[in-house]
């Protein structure tokens, strides 16, 4: 299977992913200024997390993580978003910030970013091994390669959806070297949280 035909799945099939969802989803607002990085407890001991970013010495926005709010044995297991919230490559709903040529007000009007979320490290570390698999598939068995893709994204999801109600920005302004992204200052934001029914309670780290 060609690379380019890979990717193409890779964009098109997690989204189509459907998570049995909870009656009742969590929803709240809250608000982070430049430089900060917010943190709140969404419940199943996970955290809400958006993080500041840099882009080399200069703030760039944030990214959007769910976190453990104990810390695993495996050290890469912080973000339960970037496993299963495509595309898996480049530019991604959870970066909410000014990188890969995206200007200060086109970032603030992308809303609602939606996301989804595994719910444990060791879901984590399927779904991560199914996309190291799914991006490099030239180092793996084609048998492999094949049902990497065919489970990919098939843990049992959370799913979150961000809105941006107010903004301070400073507008960035389109240029040949794209030097001149402008700045996010600060943020409203509303976010709703949708955990699956029926999903036990996380097991211990």
């Amino acid at each position: 299977m060609k690379i380019a035909t890979l990717l193409c799945l890779l964009f098109f099939a997690l989204p189509n992913l459907q998570a049995v969802s909870q009656d009742h989803p969590l929803t709240f607002t809250a608000e982070v200024s430049e430089g900060q990085t917010f943190r709140k407890s969404i419940g199943r001991g996970l955290d809400l997390v958006l993080t500041s970013s840099q882009m080399g010495d200069r703030f760039s926005g944030w990214t959007i993580e769910v976190s453990p709010q104990v810390k695993a044995s495996d050290p890469d297991c912080t973000d339960f978003v970037w496993v299963v919230t495509p595309p898996l490559r480049f530019e991604n709903p959870r970066y909410l910030d000014t990188q890969y040529g995206i200007l200060a007000q086109e970032a603030v009007a992308r809303s609602p970013r939606e996301f989804s979320f595994v719910l444990n490290c060791t879901d984590f570390e399927t779904e991560r091994k199914r996309v190291e698999i799914a991006l490099w598939p030239y180092s793996y068995p084609q048998k492999v390669v094949d049902e990497a893709m065919a489970k990919l994204g098939s843990s049992p999801l959370g799913k979150g959806r961000l809105w941006i109600e107010d903004y301070r920005i400073t507008p960035g302004k389109e240029t040949a070297d794209g030097s001149n992204p402008g700045v996010i200052h600060w943020i409203k934001f509303k976010v709703e949280i949708e955990f699956p029914a029926g999903t036990p309670p996380p097991p211990k780290p």
